[in-house]
């Protein structure tokens, strides 16, 4: 793990989620962020989208948590998150995956992701 991703690990409306403890962490959040890395040694664009997830925490603070996805579950709750391609930020209301950032994008589109994601619905931007 990077600096990076440790200091957003230890953000207090943040949590590592794992198969575990997925559904449990979706039940106590009505927005969440859902945030799969990736290997930043071979992708090291899993860096600047951490940076997008800390600002997103910034920027929408005490409206959504962020789940950390262990990189040891990543694989298997991808499907659950509707996550094909890695890095990603699955924006989820109610439990339920409502649209998919991934790669590295403008903060535009992550915003709107965001706006979509509070008022419920939305679509899959991979």
């Amino acid at each position: 793990m990077t600096d990076l991703i440790e200091a957003l690990a230890g953000h207090p409306a943040s949590e590592v989620v794992r198969r575990a403890n997925y559904d449990a962490f979706l039940a106590a959040h009505p927005h969440a962020l859902l945030f799969f890395t990736g290997d930043v040694a071979t992708r090291p664009e899993g860096l600047d989208v951490a940076i997008v997830a800390r600002e997103l925490l910034r920027q929408y603070d005490g409206r959504v948590a962020l789940g950390l996805v262990d990189r040891r579950d990543e694989t298997a709750l991808m499907a659950k998150a509707g996550v094909v391609v890695l890095p990603a930020i699955a924006f989820v209301a109610g439990g339920k995956p409502v649209e998919v950032v991934a790669r590295m994008r403008d903060w535009a589109v992550y915003a709107q992701a965001a706006e979509r994601m509070f008022a419920g619905g939305g679509e899959t931007a991979t």
